[in-house]
């Protein structure tokens, strides 16, 4: 039996039609549509089928969106008698491996990421208010050790290393102008390319402390269980051992650095003590597979986000076993 290790993508992973072809392949699919609008108060088939890039671009229906693509995916691959063993998602995506570790049911998962994006929205825009304007970029080429160190020497306070996205890919998160400012420091130090982002704030930094504590009197409220299977957060790059600390994580991460090196590492190390693994990113633009390929790990990462990808994976672990 194949056991696979999933992988949950986060904002950015989000375009016009996507599940769909989930929705038209499964009842359950469907059914997980009908919750997630029941709960949110919205149509999210109307929103997939009609809605522009741009439109889903707004960070409180990005969240909404990419959470069901991730949830719809899980689904449909349990559907086809994928094993599931260990879950870990990429900022928002945690929210996603706690609902596939069995910490929070779908509709409390819906409830967490509705009042989510809307208190990120709100903090971020009243952080422009009180800052200025504020930005995020990403820096190819150096590590979060050595941007972090740059930041700290030349005594950029206002910017920030909001994401260890991987051995040499880093995203700083601030002051728009001091991005500016830090961008030749960056290319001078070794970083290969500065690329702005195209975000709706300064997320996993300070700038977002006011949300998480709004954010965490929300989540004392809300249901959740210990883990029913191994999860990872983001937030520490290690195991989340009971629901306590599942809230703590989320509360905690709107403002926290995402250290996703770190939890590659970890996924690696578990994959190493589990017969017949696979790993794949419950997500169709490979965001996260990307990420994978690029850390160098011995393991390979595969998109799974797809009715035609999820059957065909399928079909070849049933028949191969081809796990590490």
């Amino acid at each position: 039996m194949v056991n696979l290790i999933a992988l949950y993508p986060g904002q950015g992973s989000q375009f016009p039609k996507m599940t769909l072809d989930l929705y038209a392949a499964s009842q359950k699919v469907r059914d997980l549509f009908g919750l997630a609008s029941e709960v949110c108060k919205k149509d999210f088939f109307a929103i997939l089928e009609q809605g522009t890039a741009e439109e889903l671009q707004d960070t409180r229906l990005t969240q909404l969106v990419v959470t069901l693509a991730n949830r719809a995916a899980y689904i449909r691959l349990q559907e086809l008698g994928m094993q599931m063993i260990c879950h870990a998602g990429f900022s928002l995506g945690e929210l996603s491996s706690y609902a596939g570790g069995g910490i929070l049911d779908d509709e409390t998962l819906f409830k967490i990421v509705q009042r989510r994006g809307i208190l990120m929205a709100d903090s971020a825009r009243e952080a422009e208010l009180k800052h200025g304007k504020l930005g995020m970029a990403a820096v190819i080429g150096l590590s979060f050790q050595e941007v972090e160190s740059l930041l700290e020497a030349e005594k950029l306070e206002g910017l920030y290393c909001a994401n260890d996205n991987g051995p040499a890919q880093v995203v700083l998160a601030g002051k728009e102008n001091l991005i500016t400012q830090a961008k030749q420091l960056l290319l001078d130090k070794g970083a290969k390319k500065v690329i702005p982002l195209r975000v709706s704030g300064p997320f996993h930094t300070p700038f977002m402390e006011e949300a998480t504590v709004e954010f965490s009197t929300f989540l004392s409220n809300c249901k959740f269980s210990d883990p029913q299977q191994a999860v990872i957060s983001s937030v520490h790059g290690d195991f989340v051992h009971s629901k306590e600390e599942a809230l703590a994580l989320l509360a905690r991460q709107l403002a926290s650095p995402l250290r996703w090196t770190a939890t590659m590492q970890r996924i690696e190390t578990f994959a190493r003590t589990q017969d017949s693994v696979v790993l794949g990113e419950l997500g169709a633009k490979g965001v996260l597979s990307g990420l994978w390929k690029s850390s160098g790990s011995f393991l390979p990462c595969s998109t799974l986000g797809t009715e035609e990808a999820i059957k065909l994976a399928t079909q070849e672990y049933k028949e191969n076993d081809n796990g590490y």
